[in-house]
């Protein structure tokens, strides 16, 4: 189990991400707001982009100041507990999210290659086989749930997106 102390760096460190990850999107609308008004300066008016701009500043300075608090924390538990089934265990909490992203990543081109009903299907099957079995162990009923799911799913895309709203998804 991981300490709270480590727990809460791990969040702040998080949250400090999170609030530079919206800041930075936010500068993106309002640099591309921008150039649309670009034409419409009055002299001594700050313009009507000086709020949004004073706002991601002040956010992504929060955000800066909780990642170096959320690294500083991190860091200082990591130095005091340096054992081996920290490091495993840490391995093994983000092995989930790692393994869900790469998949992510590489269906697009499952989707080209295999066609989208069965690139959802086959992802759909593995993943909900993947979480049941960390829940409750290998057994024959979590890969026939799994399946069905996956199945389901598969004719969900396929009928919605593809028959009704017409996406060129491949197929």
């Amino acid at each position: 189990m991981t300490p709270p102390i480590e727990e809460s760096a791990r969040k702040t460190f998080a949250a400090g991400l999170f609030f530079l990850l919206l800041a930075g999107a936010g500068w993106l609308l309002l640099r591309h707001s921008i150039t649309l008004f670009s034409g419409n300066q009055m002299p001594g008016d700050p313009g009507p982009f000086f709020l949004s701009q004073l706002c991601l500043t002040i956010l992504a300075g929060a955000g800066l100041l909780l990642l170096v608090i959320g690294s500083w924390s991190w860091a200082r538990e990591a130095r005091q507990h340096r054992h081996t089934g920290a490091i495993v265990n840490t391995v093994r909490e983000w092995s989930l999210s790692a393994g869900f992203v790469l998949t992510l990543l590489v269906m697009p081109a499952a989707m080209r290659l295999l066609g989208t009903p069965a690139a959802v299907a086959l992802f759909s099957i593995g993943w909900i086989y993947i979480l049941l079995v960390s829940i409750s162990g290998h057994s024959w009923r979590n890969l026939i749930e799994a399946a069905a799911f996956g199945m389901a799913t598969a004719a969900f895309i396929h009928l919605f997106f593809v028959r009704l709203l017409t996406l060129p998804l491949p197929v």
